[in-house]
């Protein structure tokens, strides 16, 4: 018997067209077959609420949130199971409030709920159009990771126990594993999709099936550019980067277990038409013709700038600024530098937190710190920019004549990617019109270098 995993995504849940025709879609695969649930929005934002309000939460009221949410999705009133794991999120949470312990592990076995009890929900669905299902908790598998509270790593699970598994359904919150001690700890706020990567390796299944993904890969932002159509072939590489930028819904690290294993992911259609595929992203270096495969932006970035004349030959800067920007758990999304500027892109609620630690360093060689955050990430991405003539020349070309004015720019750093910072009010514009740029225009394929 072969395994089979499946990402099963929380907004599929009441969908029970959806579920009938996924569970058609199972039933033609022997053997267990696994469905790693990510949680349903409306769970996860009662949650997450919960746990950033901890002690402003009534409690005595949120079961019946809870409960509202089961009985929409099902019609049925909750089931024991169910109530069950809504007793426990409660008696957490009265607890922290009594004894005000709120520890990193904690945050993260609250959030864990979030998918326990969309396993359950799902559960219920699965029974209610007569096929069973059985759900398996990370904890029970043997799912192993590191204690990285809200950014964990999975080591290992249980494929002893897996093997010996009968075929069937079995249900698997996702996003969170058991670290050495015990705890729970989260890979990510929906990392439900590197979960499913992770037992995709350690399974040896010979495919990963995401079956309903919020937000689609895209030329462009719908919300920006509607006519945008779906990309039909990513590499890993490509899907990862897109992945950081706010109008797609994919986990950057689902690529990492796959990648050296060549394991397709494929993105399932969930329409009527059965066993359509709207995506395979794979290692296969697809290099379209007009090279840029999509323009992504995301709002959720901040410029924190050291200039100086001095700040090319004075050794150490960036070495002092990344640790102590690490040190207070501020991520980097990316650098960018020249001889007299170092720019670091970080998300927009860390940036002035982020300059008032930097201050504090006290650089001679450098003579202004600032932030920026009213800006707006643009990445244009495909394989084949740097073997290519004319790329980045189109790029500018459609800012440029569009008045539209870059803030910083980066590009070289890797094959598949340009950045442009631009004022947050060039958002739009400037994806509209690169966009144009490489699909509406009917332009000679450009010239690849050898």
């Amino acid at each position: 018997m072969s395994n089979h995993v499946v990402r099963l995504s929380g907004s599929q849940a009441g969908n029970v067209a959806s579920i009938k025709k996924l569970i058609t879609w199972l039933n033609r695969y022997n053997g267990p077959k696994f469905l790693v649930v990510s949680a349903i929005p409306d769970i996860l934002n009662t949650i997450q609420k919960a746990v950033g309000n901890v002690y402003d939460t009534d409690t005595e009221r949120l079961p019946d949130k809870f409960y509202s949410i089961f009985k929409a999705h099902t019609g049925l009133t909750p089931a024991s199971s169910y109530v069950n794991q809504v007793e426990q999120v409660t008696a957490i949470l009265t607890g922290i409030r009594i004894i005000g312990d709120y520890s990193n592990s904690l945050k993260d076995q609250l959030s864990g709920y979030s998918e326990k009890l969309t396993a359950e929900i799902f559960k219920v669905m699965f029974n209610s159009a007569g096929t069973d299902a059985n759900i398996l908790l990370p904890e029970n598998i043997g799912l192993k990771a590191t204690d990285d509270y809200g950014n964990a790593t999975f080591l290992s699970v249980d494929k002893q126990m897996l093997s010996e598994l009968p075929a069937g359904n079995y249900v698997i919150p996702g996003s969170y594993g058991i670290t050495e001690h015990g705890k729970i700890s989260r890979a990510g706020r929906t990392a439900a999709d590197y979960t499913a990567a992770f037992l995709t390796k350690e399974l040896d299944a010979g495919k990963l099936e995401l079956w309903g993904i919020d937000q689609a890969f895209r030329r462009a932002d719908p919300e920006i550019v509607p006519d945008a159509s779906q990309i039909g072939r990513l590499t890993y590489s490509e899907a990862s980067e897109l992945a950081y930028f706010d109008h797609f819904s994919f986990h950057p690290r689902t690529v990492e277990p796959l990648e050296n294993r060549h394991i397709p992911i494929y993105i399932m259609n969930t329409g009527p038409e059965e066993g359509k595929v709207d995506t395979i992203i794979n290692t296969e270096t697809f290099v379209e013709d007009q090279i840029v495969k999509s323009v992504a932006c995301s709002e959720d970035v901040s410029l924190l700038r050291l200039n100086g004349p001095g700040v090319g030959l004075k050794p150490g800067i960036l070495a002092k600024v990344t640790s102590r920007l690490n040190e207070a758990g501020i991520n980097i999304k990316s650098v960018i530098t020249s001889q007299i500027s170092i720019n670091f892109l970080l998300e927009k609620e860390t940036g002035e937190k982020a300059l008032n630690l930097i201050r504090q360093l006290g650089f001679s060689s450098v003579k202004e710190i600032s932030v920026i955050d009213d800006v707006s990430l643009i990445g244009v991405v495909g394989h084949g920019m740097q073997q290519s003539y004319g790329v980045s020349a189109k790029i500018f070309g459609a800012v440029a004549q569009h008045k539209i004015n870059v803030v910083l720019s980066g590009s070289g750093a890797s094959d598949l990617v340009s950045y442009l910072v631009v004022k947050s009010s060039d958002k739009e514009k400037s994806v509209r019109e690169i966009y144009n740029a490489f699909f509406n225009v009917q332009v000679p394929s450009l010239e690849i270098i050898n």
